[in-house]
């Protein structure tokens, strides 16, 4: 798989993708147009005149009037972890969430098995609930789920899980 570098020209042969794009509800400080780039002020709202991170929704079809909320686009490869749930140096205030000991043991678990933390814990409920194993062809050939992470997922879900229904979710099509 080739890298897209996003915001620079294509230099290479290139074939159509899908990719992930980090978003953030933001409220605009001032009138911003669509794809106008901007920062957060001391506010934390969209700016301007700020140190810019990103783009105001580039889709939208009209400009965007100050106090509403808008969905700002990070720059591609500056956020420094992608889960679904990211991080990114500008919003390391108040409102990034504290991640427990356990939560963070599944994230760690779910990049080692190249999966995305909310795949495996949907995976988990649905096997607990189900008893539906989580399959994508051959990756997870050769992974489990090892026992130590039920004593997490109830620790992250505060829902206690049967002796009966702990075990390895992970299957293979082979």
């Amino acid at each position: 798989m080739s890298e897209l570098n996003l915001g620079r020209l294509i230099t290479t042969e290139q074939h159509r993708d899908a990719i992930h794009i980090a978003v953030a509800p933001v409220v605009a400080a001032e009138s911003l147009q669509p794809g106008d780039h901007v920062g957060l002020n001391a506010d934390g709202k969209a700016d301007s005149d700020a140190k810019h991170i990103g783009v105001i929704d580039p889709f939208l079809k009209s400009t965007v009037r100050a106090g509403s909320t808008v969905w700002l686009f990070l720059y591609p490869n500056t956020i420094t972890s992608l889960r679904h749930e990211w991080i990114h140096p500008a919003f390391n205030g108040p409102q990034a969430p504290e991640m427990s000991e356990s939560e963070r043991w599944i994230r760690d678990f779910a990049d080692r098995v190249s999966l995305h933390y909310n795949v495996v814990m949907d995976g988990a409920a649905e096997y607990v609930r189900s008893g539906e194993y989580l399959c994508f062809g051959g990756l997870l050939e050769g992974e489990w789920v090892p026992d130590e992470f039920w004593t997490h997922y109830e620790n992250v879900t505060g829902k206690k899980v049967d002796e009966k229904d702990r075990g390895s979710f992970f299957t293979c099509s082979c």
